[in-house]
């Protein structure tokens, strides 16, 4: 129960290791005054959460309790009223004797008087089996009371011989869950149902990718192939001592012709904020130009504050991704020509830039086809670099303005060496001064060892690969040194492939083949990627947003294969820029949707946990609307936050959205820096 309560982001590191050192839960009275400290500290931890489900939400009298199609947290109150009004029991030949008390789901009174619970029945089932009863044991993948970890230790306890190894089992095209037939015993997971499996019904959330492109995965692919080579790129990407002087061209009048009159297909009513979109040159002899797409505040714009937000990839759109998809103030429709406005978006709160980046990514581009083979960590530190301080020039109002960093996935590397090339700049040119305030990462690959440490161990407590697998990879795979990756280790992750489901988020969809299967609306769409790609690639759409101007000999994309081949530099780790910025006072926030499988939260608390920064607040639920929104803990400059039931993509998962005033949190507030919106990433 407790590692699931770990690996699931609902108990603190320190919890969890208090349970591991000081409970011992196999020898009957042995569980000390101790141990009952630690587990009253994990009840305390999930006592807000429905523990039979621990992505369901609560259920309120008021109307605070969220519509959820496929859930209704309240049913139980609903069966309880209906089978205490008499015509239901008559009708039910019910209560003839006329008890003394209402009809109950669930009796206090016999829990209270029950006297013979043995501590197991393992025997009893064996005896099934060996009897020649078939037995059946199912779990649902999210239910913490009886956790799927728990079901799995409890038949490996049995010992017997499998005759069906590991697999997914499929429901309407998409994995249900997973399988493995022993001697006279079948084990079925759940996937995305809680304790009570029957009343299940599969809540459609959006899933972006869903095509089946992975880019990130390819970079951890090609890094771990390089353990085995002498081309391992270890340190962390250098920036020289000196200032290099950075492209600078005029920025007269190109602020007005960057600004958008509207969008094809945009709302007639309700967009009340300025929009701009362009390019900005990096790179003069080289004709190397990106592309950036500019939203400001509907109110306050002249106060708030500027963010500039990356995707990753690497090689992926922040334009598309960031800003169509995820936390920009329009979303693409089914139709794939109409646009809706995106209630969340993140410019209710601050003026946000989306950057496509490196040249060669969707709209950016280079006049010289070479300059593609020298892309990199290093490559897009620098033009991003060139490009804000250029883009500064071309809205002066910004200069002094607070400014902050954010991104997710593989710009967990972007986002902290871009911040270290401002610190080093700042302090040793007389060029523009970059404001900088803090950054935020989310899902982010920022080390290696870490990633994958926690990519597995995340796997099998959430019932996504086998016990042998597992078993396996903790025996053969050693991720912290290099050149130790041997074959038997590869064929282990090999095994490990998860198969059929969207690594980004466990429990969303794939994109349906027919159309006709598409979800009603109302309900996120796995396909959503597609309608940007086809919104994006309509010329009028791309004569409104300025792009593409010089006639690019290939289609807009949501990523670019092209650009992910030719990568050059991805060092192992990022950590020591991390603590570099938090030792220069900047304010780092990392964040973590924890269903995400390809970052998942336990690499995130692994990746932390390496820092060894100094606890300020220990792990504490925060809420929004009533309900349990995620975890979070702070150290001395790095905050940490988990986002309940949001997967890689975290910003377009609504259900996981906190609004953003602060009566949304208790009475401890999270807040990157001075901006609410922080916990919407």
């Amino acid at each position: 129960m407790y590692d699931f309560f770990w690996t699931h982001a609902l108990i603190s590191d320190e919890v969890n290791q208090g349970i591991q050192l000081n409970c011992n839960f196999s020898t009957p009275n042995t569980v000390t005054e101790k141990c009952e400290d630690y587990l009253d500290e994990a009840d305390d931890l999930v006592e807000d959460i429905f523990i039979f489900d621990i992505y369901a939400p609560l259920c309120f009298s008021s109307s605070t309790t969220p519509p959820i199609a496929a859930f209704d947290p309240c049913s139980d109150n609903y069966i309880s009223n209906y089978l205490n009004i008499p015509q239901v029991q008559k009708a039910l030949h019910a209560n003839v004797t006329a008890l003394p008390y209402p009809w109950e789901s669930c009796s206090d009174m016999v829990e209270k008087l029950y006297h013979d619970s043995p501590l197991t029945v393992l025997p009893v089932i064996k005896e099934l089996m060996n009897s020649g009863i078939s037995v059946w044991m199912y779990s649902g993948d999210t239910d913490g009371r009886v956790p799927v970890t728990s079901t799995r230790y409890s038949i490996n306890k049995l010992t017997t011989s499998v005759k069906t190894k590991w697999y997914p089992w499929y429901n309407k095209e998409q994995v249900g869950g997973y399988a493995i037939e022993y001697e006279n015993l079948t084990f079925v997971t759940i996937r995305g149902a809680g304790h009570f499996v029957p009343s299940y019904q599969p809540a459609r959330v959006q899933g972006y990718g869903s095509s089946g492109y992975d880019p990130l995965g390819k970079i951890l692919n090609r890094q771990l192939s390089s353990f085995k080579s002498s081309e391992l790129v270890v340190e962390t990407t250098k920036f020289p001592n000196e200032y290099s002087p950075v492209y600078m061209s005029s920025q007269e009048g190109l602020k007005e012709a960057d600004k958008i009159d509207s969008l094809p297909g945009q709302p007639k009513q309700g967009v009340n904020f300025d929009q701009y979109s362009g390019y900005v040159t990096v790179d003069g002899g080289k004709g190397r130009a990106l592309f950036y797409y500019f939203v400001e505040s509907p109110q306050n714009s002249s106060t708030n504050p500027l963010v500039l937000w990356l995707n990753g990839g690497p090689g992926c759109s922040s334009f598309g991704n960031g800003a169509m998809m995820e936390l920009g103030p329009f979303r693409v429709k089914r139709d794939r020509m109409t646009l809706d406005l995106n209630e969340y978006s993140w410019n209710n709160a601050a003026n946000v830039i989306f950057l496509e980046s490196p040249a060669g990514v969707g709209f950016s581009y280079s006049n010289t086809t070479s300059d593609y083979n020298l892309s990199g960590d290093k490559r897009t530190a620098e033009d991003s670099y060139t490009f804000l301080v250029n883009w500064l020039e071309r809205f002066p109002e910004y200069k002094t303005r607070d400014f902050f960093l954010a991104g997710e996935s593989y710009a967990g590397h972007y986002v902290p060496q871009l911040a270290q090339l401002m610190l080093h700049n700042n302090k040793i040119t007389n060029q523009t001064i970059i404001n900088l305030k803090g950054i935020a990462i989310g899902n982010a690959y920022v080390d290696f060892e870490t990633t994958y440490k926690g990519m597995y161990n995340f796997f099998w407590t959430h019932s996504l690969i086998s016990d042998e697998a597992n078993k396996g990879i903790g025996l053969y795979c050693n991720f912290s040194s290099p050149y130790t990756i041997g074959d038997i280790c590869i064929e282990f992750l090999g095994q490990a492939d998860t198969g059929d489901i969207f690594i980004y988020d466990i429990y969303a969809p794939l994109c349906p083949s027919s159309p006709s299967s598409a979800p009603p609306a109302g309900i996120f769409d796995p396909c959503s990627d597609q309608y940007i790609n086809y919104y994006l690639n309509i010329p009028e759409v791309q004569k409104a947003l300025h792009a593409n101007v010089t006639g690019l000999p290939y289609q807009w994309e949501s990523c670019s294969q092209e650009i992910l081949g030719l990568w050059d530099d991805e060092p192992l780790t990022v950590l020591p820029v991390i603590e570099e910025l938090m030792t220069s006072g900047i304010a780092v926030w990392v964040y973590s949707g924890d269903t995400d499988g390809r970052v998942p939260v336990t690499s995130s608390r692994y990746s932390i946990n390496k820092i060894a920064a100094t606890t300020k607040t220990t792990w504490y639920p925060w809420y929004t609307q009533n309900q349990v929104g995620g975890y979070a803990v702070e150290y001395e400059n790095l905050t940490f936050v988990t986002i309940r039931g949001a997967g890689h993509f975290v910003p377009k998962h609504v259900s996981a959205l906190a609004v953003l005033s602060e009566d949304s949190y208790d009475s401890k507030t999270l807040k990157f820096h001075e901006m609410n919106f922080a916990v919407t990433v």
